[in-house]
Formats: C-alpha cells, sequence, structure tokens
C-alpha cells in the first residue's frame, strides 16, 4: 500500500511539473539544444580538419603537432560549454560549481594544479617544437613514435605496437632524445676479437661489410678502430651513417655479416671458457 502510494505520488509531481509548472518546455528546450549544439559543434570540428588540411596544404609555420594539440584544445572548450548550457537548461546554477570545488578541499585543488601543469606543458612542447607526429623520440625512459599530443598528454606508438600515454610535463620537465629529427643517422657497433687476431685484418673485413652494404651511405665516410684491450678481448668499434628509415634493418645487416665473415676470414671471436690443469 505504502508503494503503491510512493509511485502515485511519483505520477502526480511529475505531471503537475510537466503540465501546470511548463516542464514540457524544459524538455522540448533540452533536447532541442541538445540536437542542434550536437550538430553545432560537430560542423565546427569539420570546419577545423577542413582549415587544418588547407593550412597544412600551404606550408604554414605552425607545426602539424602544434595544429593538432590547439584543435584538442578547442574540442574541450566546445564540449564544456555544451554541456554548461544543457545543465543551465535544466535548472543547474553553475555557481554552484564553484562552491562544488571549495568545499570539495585541498585533493580537487592539487589535482587542478597538475592538470593546469600538464595544460601548460603541452602548450610549451608545442611552442618549442621538440618533435612532430610521427618522430621516434625517447623520454624518462620511454619511448616510441609520436601520434598524438592532446590536452594533458601525448601518446608513442612503441615498436612492439603498444600505446604509451605520457603526461605534457614529463615531456617539458626532462630531456627529449628525438631520433628523427635529421635526415641520416649514425649506427655504432662493437665488435670482440681474439687477442691474437689480426687487427689490419679486422677492419678489412668491417670495411669490406660495410663497402659492400647497399643501406650504408659510403661518402659519409666511417670510422673502424682498436677500442679497447679487454679482459679477454680486442673491442673493435664500426660507426657508419644510414638514411634514419634503414637503421635497424643497416644494424642487423652488419651484425649477421660480421659474423659470417669473420668465420670465414679465420678471425676468432672469444667466448668464456674454462681451462683445467691436471697436476700429477
Amino acid at each position: 500500500m505504502e508503494g503503491q502510494n510512493f509511485f502515485e505520488k511519483l505520477f502526480s509531481d511529475l505531471k503537475t511539473w510537466f503540465i501546470d509548472n511548463y516542464g514540457w518546455a524544459t524538455v522540448v528546450a533540452f533536447v532541442f539544444f541538445a540536437v542542434v549544439g550536437w550538430i553545432v559543434i560537430r560542423l565546427v570540428l569539420k570546419g577545423i580538419d577542413k582549415a587544418d588540411k588547407a593550412a597544412a596544404g600551404k606550408g604554414k609555420s605552425m607545426s602539424k603537432l602544434g595544429r593538432r594539440f590547439l584543435k584538442n584544445v578547442l574540442r574541450v572548450i566546445l564540449y564544456a560549454v555544451y554541456f554548461m548550457i544543457l545543465l543551465v537548461i535544466i535548472g543547474f546554477d553553475p555557481g554552484n560549481i564553484v562552491t562544488i570545488l571549495s568545499a570539495s578541499g585541498l585533493a580537487i585543488s592539487l589535482a587542478m594544479q597538475k592538470v593546469a601543469a600538464n595544460f601548460a606543458s603541452g602548450a610549451i612542447v608545442v611552442a618549442n617544437k621538440p618533435f612532430e607526429e610521427g618522430d621516434y623520440v625517447s623520454c624518462g625512459g620511454v619511448e616510441g613514435t609520436v601520434v598524438d599530443i592532446a590536452m594533458f598528454s601525448t601518446k608513442l606508438l612503441t615498436p612492439d605496437n603498444k600505446i604509451v600515454v605520457v603526461p605534457n610535463s614529463a615531456l617539458a620537465d626532462n630531456a627529449v632524445i628525438n631520433y628523427s629529427a635529421n635526415a641520416t643517422r649514425r649506427v655504432d657497433l662493437t665488435f670482440s676479437v681474439a687477442y691474437d687476431s689480426d687487427i689490419d685484418l679486422v677492419k678489412k673485413t668491417l670495411t669490406a661489410i660495410l663497402d659492400e652494404n647497399e643501406r650504408v651511405l659510403h661518402d659519409n665516410g666511417y670510422t673502424i678502430r682498436l677500442k679497447e684491450h679487454g679482459e679477454s678481448a680486442l673491442v673493435f668499434v664500426c660507426r657508419f651513417w644510414v638514411n634514419k628509415s634503414e637503421y635497424w634493418n643497416a644494424y642487423f645487416d652488419v651484425t649477421e655479416q660480421a659474423l659470417l665473415k669473420f668465420r670465414a676470414a679465420g678471425i676468432e671471436i672469444p667466448y668464456n671458457k674454462l681451462d683445467v690443469n691436471l697436476l700429477r
């Protein structure tokens, strides 16, 4: 009986609000602005995409990543205004947001500081242009290809196809290594050979490997020198230049060929051995 009275009262209150208090007008206004606002936002974002493509085609000074960052910022602002208008239509006072935030205390204050720091760091990163979309970068022990920069974070695609989300503050506060900034990269390899190996033969063998490799930029020259007297081996350094897109292919090619050519030339590659002497 009590449950029935509750639903009857609820229905009566809704009927009074909807008809007598013109609640139907609020519902109509809410639906109208929800639909129209959504359409307007989509049209604005499409217009921004077209303008972005036109700017990219004309070679504007702002980087592609910078334009994407600003576009993400504008998207957030548009949706924030959109939802604020809908809240006002249903009778929510925007001033209550300040009251709620103030009452929430230190926790929200600290969270907002981090949000603001990441946003400001994103703007700094865009302004300094340490990298562009598609560049391979490393920062704070994380590395990958830059795929997007948003208001508060940047997405990196790792070589094993994982997405790493890096806070913009980490990019602004730490050193960023951009491996794609220049057209060419230097490959640094080291090779260990036995102490009784012929030094000139080792250098000639490595030189021949580089001369035969089409990925190596021969005009840039290369360095092949004895680097170190190791505990159980002579360590040679082998440095050469390649186009940045060929870095890993050249790295693996030369490493593989070195093993094969050393064997063919009779150059011993040392490994851990245990000599046992029997005393009689």
